[in-house]
């Protein structure tokens, strides 16, 4: 789907400021000199910087005008699952790795939760997903079409902890956890995998079930899972970069200082 034009140009904000071409706490030009300096119109302009404001991106400070935020200290989930949202950029092994330790440690934590609150016989939707993966699976669906069935499965149980901060950081880190589940599907053998996750799950049926120990032996599972993923992360590039603009008018601009040194 083509992305609408202030959406372009917050995606192109947010990965200059991602890659570091706009320093933190360095103030934007003005709003008009931006708009020729992007070659865009100020209405569009405008709906670009609100949506970056509302992920704590930008800050406008009153007499000053509209300053960088630290990203190291404001990122936000809403800020990384944008991130992942713009093609043009490399977002870099150190990101990548980052968010692969997070998730495989916060994943097995949650089922836990979930099992503690509700208990996952008890849960409704999780048998239904189960289904789903095996069903997706003979059906022949892409990598992508069966990342999105095993990240639903994941989503069910996370609702299920009734925690309203971890469901709200599962619905923003969604296209993320799709993304690498999706990297991850082209280096193992999703059925090996859907066979090994579902009999895990099943042991915590058992009234006899060690929850404690399922969880530690899920960890370890899922630690060995993505090791082939933890190599290619940390393979590629730590840094990230732009390799083409999110901007499609033509430019083709992956730096706004090079682009005020020009004058253009």
């Amino acid at each position: 789907m083509t992305k609408t034009l202030p959406d372009q140009i917050a995606d192109l904000l947010l990965a200059l400021i991602y890659i570091g071409d706009i320093a933190a706490h360095e103030k934007l030009p003005p709003e008009r000199q931006l708009a020729q300096l992007l070659d865009v119109d100020r209405t569009s302009l405008r709906m670009a910087l609100r949506m970056l404001g509302r992920m704590n991106a930008i800050q406008v400070v009153q007499g000053s005008g509209i300053r960088i935020a630290d990203i190291q200290q404001d990122m936000g989930l809403d800020f990384l699952d944008n991130l992942y949202r713009i093609p043009e950029l490399n977002l870099g092994g150190h990101l990548l790795l980052s968010g692969l330790d997070l998730f495989n440690r916060a994943v097995p934590t949650a089922i836990r939760m979930a099992i503690e609150q509700v208990g996952l016989p008890q849960q409704t939707g999780v048998s239904e997903h189960v289904k789903g993966l095996f069903s997706g699976l003979a059906a022949g669906e892409n990598h992508r079409q069966l990342a999105q069935r095993e990240v639903a499965l994941i989503d069910t149980i996370l609702i299920a902890t009734q925690n309203p901060v971890l469901r709200a950081a599962a619905v923003s880190s969604r296209s993320i956890r799709i993304q690498v589940t999706h990297t991850l599907y082209g280096m193992i053998d999703v059925s090996d995998h859907y066979r090994s996750m579902v009999t895990l799950l099943r042991r915590t049926r058992t009234e006899q079930a060690d929850i404690g120990r399922v969880i530690m032996d899920y960890q370890a599972y899922i630690d060995a899972l993505t090791q082939p993923l933890r190599t290619y992360f940390m393979k590629i590039p730590a840094e990230p970069s732009l390799r083409a603009s999110p901007l499609h008018n033509g430019h083709n601009i992956v730096s706004l200082k090079a682009r005020l040194a020009n004058g253009s």
